[in-house]
């Protein structure tokens, strides 16, 4: 049986464009964490900014802190900080 349609395999296809929706992109640092400089016995806030809202783990070394008397962590979107009560040379 013949078919009348005019479909043409392949001959017709037309390229298109990749979008990226906003969830796809990576996540980057718009702000960059800085050192800070405090004094013994005293609190420090460390802070950064990403490039979208995403969950954040912050790290000593390879140790993971948890919000605690000592660390207090916040975060609203993509804005993220660090607080660090009553300082000591361990904390460096």
């Amino acid at each position: 049986p013949s078919n009348s349609s005019s479909f043409h395999s392949g001959a017709d296809l037309i390229p298109s464009l990749l979008v990226l929706h906003p969830s796809a992109l990576p996540i980057l640092f718009q702000e960059e964490l800085m050192n800070k400089e405090a004094t013994e016995g005293e609190a420090v806030t460390l802070h950064c900014k990403l490039s979208k809202s995403a969950p954040v783990e912050w790290k000593k070394g390879n140790v993971v802190l948890k919000p605690s008397e000592k660390y207090k962590i916040e975060q609203e979107g993509p804005f993220v900080e660090l607080t660090i009560q009553d300082l000591d040379l361990a904390d460096a």
